[in-house]
């Protein structure tokens, strides 16, 4: 008997022997891939994702507690070099493997599926490393790099082939770029065909194309192949000081509703994507517009005019000076492309029903915000779209305030996402977000609403997902948050916030909380007091009130019998408006305020 029939055999024993064994046949499919995927929810665990600092294996307490949280999914992504003989990647490590062995036997244990993920593989990483000489190989380009590939998902077909497909699922690689589709599509198709060869109902995931953003049409007939999509857009919001990310340090405190409206005002040396945004609405006489510019390329005028009357005239040249409008000086290989970062604002004399805004002389600029100011009401619209080249266009202010198209459509940067569920609609092709998540350094408040905004999006339209991560600085454990309240939890430091927003749309079989009615909280506009009904509430109830950037400005912490009225002294608070949640166990209340002097 040969080396892999003895491990296979051991490990078939192990199962049995542990009381892990299937209920399922191996060779049996799983009937609805659609529904599989929909179903799926979970997190990414990194007990092997790194071989220098991240690969000390898997332990149990993450899936027990992911299935006390009520989830039912997770993702291993895996660098090929935690189990493999350093400098020989066709040399399998028995002891690291087993590693990966004993995270699948947890997730048969407790009941949650595993997705193997080669995060790092041969020739490929969306991560940079220094690698031995041998293994700096193109997995696009090189043979030996895509033989080496694939030896390694035959390897793990083979080992794992008595695990039925409703357990265990591979997703080939991680965030493909630099590759055109039909190279990409190629070596996945050598991946796919060498494990169905001897597993074909597993399930195999392919990350969508630009770093998992986009769905691939090309894949759509392959059996038992799903397709894997990441989230991460908004960049500036998920991203916000990641200390691996180019120019995350400048960017702006991310707010959150974000507008899908594009951040460039382009100028007549961009001639073909040169536009106009407006924005119409109802601005009496002394509203004051605040323009918050980020980044300007070469020199560049920005124009506001109310109606046909120009209010603000600003000319930007970006130089090796940063003088009084730059905080930052960028030298580019086309010229200086300096951030700004900076407020520059116009009060209107006489009342107007548009506000436009244009980029009258010179090459690009972004702009970060738009904020409104009427009296003492300051209102922030954040900017999401950076994607180059799309023109600008006319929205509107509604009775709320919110800015939405023409026609009332919400502007949440979902754009994406929408049309992935379009693409895999009509080309009939199941799949699930593998990857979403916001870093630790997002104003806690701001990763709340969008997340909360997120999943109620993948819950809408039936779609299963995987945070990144579990145990982390993405996580709803472990984070390393300044700014969130944890909560003790086997032996863990629990985000419940988090969890919430994860859960409340219903998206898990865990229990979710109560939403509670809006006419708890009053008055509006408040002054000094505001008053929040206890009636829905029991024990003890934590309140925080957040300013517009998601940075908390007031905690109370209160003890009802639920049959009272809370006071709330926001006396200390400038006028402007907020965010208040209160929150109980499964209860919680979240409203905005406006406090007005």
């Amino acid at each position: 008997m040969n080396l892999k029939k003895i491990l296979f055999f051991q490990f078939a024993l192990l199962l049995c022997f542990t009381g892990w064994s299937q209920t399922n046949d191996p060779n049996e499919p799983v009937a609805d891939l659609f529904k599989f995927c929909s179903e799926k929810k979970g997190f990414n665990l990194l007990g092997k994702f790194d071989v220098s600092w991240s690969n000390n294996g898997f332990p149990e307490s993450e899936f027990s507690m992911i299935h006390n949280l009520g989830f039912n999914f997770v993702r291993l992504p895996l660098d090929y070099r935690t189990y493999t003989q350093s400098g020989n990647w066709d040399n399998f490590v028995e002891a690291e493997v087993v590693k990966i062995d004993k995270a699948i036997q947890y997730g048969i244990k407790y009941g949650v599926h595993i997705c193997i993920n080669l995060h790092r593989a041969p020739g490929y990483c969306v991560n940079s490393a220094t690698l031995p000489v041998n293994q700096q190989l193109n997995l696009w380009a090189d043979v030996d790099a895509q033989k080496a590939f694939v030896k390694h998902w035959a390897f793990f077909a083979n080992r794992y082939k008595a695990i039925a497909p409703d357990k265990l699922s591979f997703n080939l690689v991680n965030e493909p770029s630099n590759v055109t589709e039909p190279v990409y599509v190629s070596v996945m198709k050598m991946a796919i065909e060498a494990i169905h060869n001897i597993s074909p109902n597993r399930i195999v995931f392919v990350d969508g194309m630009d770093y998992g953003r986009t769905i691939i049409t090309a894949l759509k007939d392959e059996p038992n192949v799903a397709q894997a999509i990441h989230c991460y857009d908004p960049f500036g919001l998920t991203h916000y000081k990641a200390e691996w990310v180019n120019g995350s340090m400048d960017l702006p405190v991310p707010t959150w509703p974000m507008l899908w409206i594009s951040d460039y005002l382009y100028g007549p040396w961009k001639p073909d994507f040169k536009s106009t945004l407006g924005i119409q609405g109802s601005f009496p006489a002394g509203t004051e517009i605040i323009v918050n510019v980020r980044q300007v390329s070469s020199e560049s005028t920005l124009t506001l005019k109310a109606g046909t009357k120009i209010i603000l005239n600003k000319k930007f040249v970006s130089s090796a000076d940063p003088g009084s409008d730059f905080t930052k000086v960028i030298k580019t290989e086309w010229g200086y492309q300096n951030i700004s970062n900076k407020d520059f604002s116009a009060t209107l004399t006489e009342s107007s029903t548009k506000i436009t805004f244009e980029n009258s002389a010179g090459d690009w600029m972004t702009l970060n915000s738009i904020s409104i100011k009427q009296g003492n009401i300051l209102t922030k619209y954040t900017l999401s779209d950076d994607s180059w080249g799309r023109k600008q266009s006319t929205y509107k202010i509604d009775e709320t305030g919110n800015i939405k198209t023409l026609d009332g459509n919400d502007l949440l940067p979902f754009e994406l996402y929408r049309n992935d569920v379009t693409i895999a609609q009509i080309n009939h092709i199941p799949f699930m977000v593998q990857e979403f998540g916001v870093y630790n350094k997002t104003p806690h408040q701001v990763a709340i609403g969008f997340l909360t905004d997120l999943c109620k999006f993948f819950d809408d339209n039936k779609i299963g997902w995987s945070l990144w991560n579990f145990n982390g600085g993405f996580g709803i454990i472990n984070s390393d948050r300044a700014d969130c309240q944890y909560e003790a939890f086997q032996g863990y430091k629990l985000d419940r916030e988090m969890l919430n927003a994860l859960t409340k749309s219903g998206a898990t079989f865990s229990e979710t909380e109560e939403l509670l009615h809006p006419s708890m909280l009053f008055p509006s506009p408040a002054k000094d007091i505001l008053y929040l009904s206890s009636k829905e509430f029991d024990g003890k109830i934590g309140i925080v009130i957040s300013d517009i950037t998601g940075r908390i400005v007031k905690n109370f912490n209160v003890e009802t019998s639920g049959s009272e009225i809370i006071r709330l002294d926001i006396s200390g608070l400038k006028s402007n408006m907020y965010v208040l949640s209160a929150s109980n166990n499964r209860k919680v209340f979240t409203k905005k305020i406006i406090i007005s002097r």
